[in-house]
Order: structure tokens, then sequence, then C-alpha cells
């Protein structure tokens, strides 16, 4: 068994090719970007006006002024700003030659073509050319592309984007006894979550799911499934068989077919089982049946290596907070993952029965890291939690 940050750090040694594509901006929500995007306009592209209200020269210490024109956005002025004069100009139209400060409209009063001030204003209210961006200014690090990220794309006029190919991710479950929701339950059998589960986290991370469903342990249909997995998928994901069971063939079944194993078995709560190989340029982790156990590991694990595939380092974001009640445990030479409720800066732990209680992430929006050889975590004291 070794410690999860050398699990993590055999993961991050992987060095897969990284596989591009270009995809409209519209389209690229929740995909990986490979590199660092800099500015290749300046933002905004003129000066404008910050709200509604009288463009003038900020030197001007005249009271009256003549107003020359009325300018909208999208229009451009016709007209030069001299002393005593002003043009009248709404929220991010264009600023007009000579003006460099807008009177806001509330202090101002209109008399036919004469303006008058009432208030003093203080600030230009102008957002002046290249003030947001300049060219060749950083715009966005490598990462996934939220809605944020996919403005600021279209902010700087790109209609495309380069991304990370999605990786096809084959999900095989294990287990005679399994069976999917809609079919009756017989004595002894239970209903598969983990295919459902890991499809979706797939989906949720930028990968594209491709499901075999689920295989009986048996030895012959497993290693026919697992060879189709491999020649079509980038990487193989299993649930269950990767333990020491008398049924649990799946790292014996990998290594008949090529998977040079990385390492198996981990000091994580859950998931001690887990399996990570790799076959040519197809990477393989058998992750445990229990389904909170799967789930971790993907988060913990599977993460960071589809980080890899888009040749970054995945560094999750951590929340510090405070525990709201003590907890304590035997088992401290593993690395523990447990549900947490996070409520501003206040961690509150949930009723939590162990890998099989998968209900448990219902109400679950983070999970609290115990580090190895912590027995007990105090009420009060400051935690790191990974948010869901």
């Amino acid at each position: 068994m070794i410690k999860l940050n050398q699990a993590i750090e055999i993961i991050n040694k992987q060095t897969p090719s990284v596989k591009l594509e270009t995809v409209k901006t519209k389209d690229s929500l929740g995909r990986l970007l490979p590199k660092s995007l800099t500015s290749t306009i300046e933002s905004p592209p003129f000066s404008k006006a910050a709200m509604d209200g009288y463009a003038v020269q900020s030197t001007d210490t005249s009271r009256e002024f003549t107003i020359l024109e009325t300018i909208g956005a999208g229009e451009i002025p016709s007209k030069t700003v001299q002393q005593g004069e002003c043009v009248k100009i709404m929220t991010g139209a264009m600023m007009p030659e000579g003006a460099d400060k807008v009177i806001r409209v509330e202090y101002t009063e209109r008399n036919g073509t004469v303006m008058t001030i009432k208030q003093n204003e203080r600030g230009t209210n102008v957002i002046f050319r290249a003030e947001n961006l300049k060219i060749g200014d950083p715009v966005l690090s490598p990462g996934i592309i939220g809605a944020k990220e996919l403005g600021i794309i279209a902010s700087l006029g790109l209609s495309e984007i380069e991304v990370v190919k999605k990786p096809v991710m084959g999900v095989i479950t294990t287990g005679s006894e399994l069976k999917n929701p809609g079919e009756k339950l017989q004595s002894g059998e239970i209903y598969n979550s983990n295919g459902f589960q890991m499809c979706a986290q797939i989906t949720e991370n930028g990968g594209i799911p491709k499901y075999y469903g689920i295989v009986k342990d048996d030895r012959i249909s497993l290693s026919n499934t697992i060879k189709d997995a491999l020649k079509n998928c980038d990487v193989l994901l299993l649930s269950g068989g990767v333990s020491k069971g008398e049924f649990d063939y799946v790292p014996e079944i990998l290594q008949e077919n090529g998977v040079e194993p990385l390492f198996h078995r981990v000091a994580i709560k859950p998931g001690r089982p887990t399996f990570f190989g790799k076959n040519k340029d197809t990477y393989i982790f058998g992750l445990p049946g229990n389904p909170v156990s799967s789930f971790v590991v993907f988060e913990v694990m599977v993460k960071s290596l589809l980080y890899r595939m888009a040749g970054l380092e995945y560094k999750p974001m951590l929340f510090k907070g405070t525990l709201s009640k003590t907890l304590h445990r035997k088992d401290t030479e593993r690395t523990e993952f447990y549900p947490v409720i996070i409520e501003g800066d206040i961690i509150r732990p949930i009723k939590y029965l162990g890998s099989s209680h998968l209900n448990a992430l219902a109400d679950a929006n983070g999970l609290l890291s115990i580090s190895t050889g912590t027995e007990e975590l105090k009420e009060g004291e400051q935690v790191d939690v990974r948010p869901l």
C-alpha cells in the first residue's frame, strides 16, 4: 500500500499525448483550456461613457455649457468638444473628441440647448481606451472554461477556441449481484449505481463516457470486455473486483491483457483497493465497488489524470473552515475524505456510515480531508475541505 501523495505523484508523472481540437466558442463550456490566453485586442477599443450624462473637458470650470449633439451607444460623435461645450452621451457611447469627463445627468439641469451643472462631479465616469486590457495582456490561465471564462473569450472577438479533445472514457461495472434500475431485484442483488455515477462524473469533467454495462464475475466475459475497451478508450474505469476476494479478478485480468500496474492499494479512505495502470496509450483505474469509494477516488485521483491528459497538473480548490463538532477515528494509517456540509465558514460533519452509504452524499457539499496519523479533529479546529 502506498501513500496518497505518492499515488498522485505517479499520476502527475504520466506524459500522455495532449490531443487538441478547435470548437465554437459557444460550445466551449466545460472544456479544458490547455494554455494561457492573451488578449489580441484593446478593451475597450475606444474611450466610452460609464453612465448617462454630459461629456465635457475635465479642465473646464464653466457652470453652463452649450449642448452640441446627443450620442447613443454605437453612434460615432461628429463634434469636437471645446471649453463651454458639451455632448449629451449615453452609457457605453464613444466619447467625443476633446472630452475626457462625463457629468452624470442627475447632477445637471437642461434648458433647451444649455446644460447647467447643479452639483460637482468628482470622478471622470469614463472607461478609457485599453483601460481593461491591452494587447498582449494575460486573460485566462489554463483550466476549465466556465460561464465567465466563455464570456471573456467571446469579449475578445474569438468565435473559436482551441481546447483539449474530450477523452473517451470506458466504464465497466463488475459484479454478479448487480441489476440496473428498473429491473426487479432478487434475493442478494443490489442496484447498479456506480456505472451511472461514474458516467455522470466523466461528463461533468469534460470526458465522453462509453458505458460497457454490467459484467458478471466471470473471467472470460470480463477479459473480453476489457480487451474491447482497451482498443477503443483513452481511459478505462472499472468498479469492483479489485480487492482480495475469491472473485476479484480485475488486477489479474488487466495484467493478462498487457496492462502495466503503476500502483495497487492506496492509503486512502474510502478507496484502499484502487488500481492504476497503463496499456500503450490507455490508462486504467480499477476502483472499489462501494459507491462512495468510487466517487471519492474519481474526485481525488481520476481528475488528476484528466488534467495530465491536457498537459496540466490538477490543483483542487481547498476551503478552510471551522469544524462544528469533534470527530474521532480509529484507522489513522490512511488519508480519509469525510462528507461534510459547508455553511459559510462552518464545516458540519454529516451522518456517515461508511463507503456503501451513498445517500450520505446527497446532503454533502464538501469532503473533509483528515491526514494520515490524525486520530481526532476537535470542535473549533481549522480544517481543509474540498468543495463538491
